[in-house]
């Protein structure tokens, strides 16, 4: 009896839980396999977007692949669960720059010392420095046909990729953030109220 009433004199570790969790990033430098899924997954509507802005065939083909070399990675799983035959097969390239995306997003929001949001021109210049003078899309000999032209299709492949993933990605983060700024008010926690009386 006399220990029980020690234990309750004695603070709890647990009593400013989030002070502990908001002194450090705790964000991975790898991606979990659930992670991993999603953006492969969201990629493919990404890739989608990409093809209705692009005209060269051979940059059309190097964002995609095959069923059978894509059953290989894990990070596939949940594309091939939810595939009936009309989702698109990403590329190992594609992926790469997305995580590479997904990585720089998530190092921006996890700052506490930024004032200001992340832009597109920061996640493009990072994601091409982490990625470096590797050809991602495997596009071979169609970079030197088009590096001395007016534009580099290695280039525009991959400022069309994280452009089009940084603008889903921007919408889903402003969704998150109006949801829990919200969900303290009034007319949140009384929708059904609110709708059906009234007030």
């Amino acid at each position: 009896m006399s220990s029980a009433e020690e234990g309750e004199d004695l603070p709890s570790p647990f009593a400013d839980i989030p002070a502990l969790v908001h002194d450090h990033s705790y964000l991975p430098t790898r991606f979990d396999g659930l992670v991993d899924n999603a953006l492969v997954y969201i990629s493919g509507f990404v890739v989608r977007r990409t093809f209705n802005k692009l005209s060269c065939d051979v940059c059309r083909a190097s964002l995609v692949t095959d069923a059978a070399s894509a059953s290989k990675d894990k990070s596939y799983h949940l594309l091939t669960l939810r595939n009936n035959g009309g989702l698109v097969i990403l590329s190992e390239g594609t992926v790469s720059v997305v995580r590479a995306a997904e990585w720089v997003i998530r190092q921006a929001s996890a700052d506490s010392r930024r004032s200001q949001p992340i832009k597109l021109l920061e996640v493009l210049y990072i994601v091409r420095k982490r990625i470096g003078p590797e050809d991602v899309f495997l596009l071979g000999e169609h970079i030197v046909d088009t590096q001395y032209g007016i534009d580099s299709h290695h280039h525009t492949l991959l400022t069309l990729v994280v452009s089009l993933f940084f603008k889903l990605r921007l919408h889903h983060i402003a969704k998150t953030t109006t949801l829990s700024l919200q969900s303290g008010s009034m007319r949140q926690k009384l929708t059904k109220t609110v709708l059906f009386e009234g007030h």
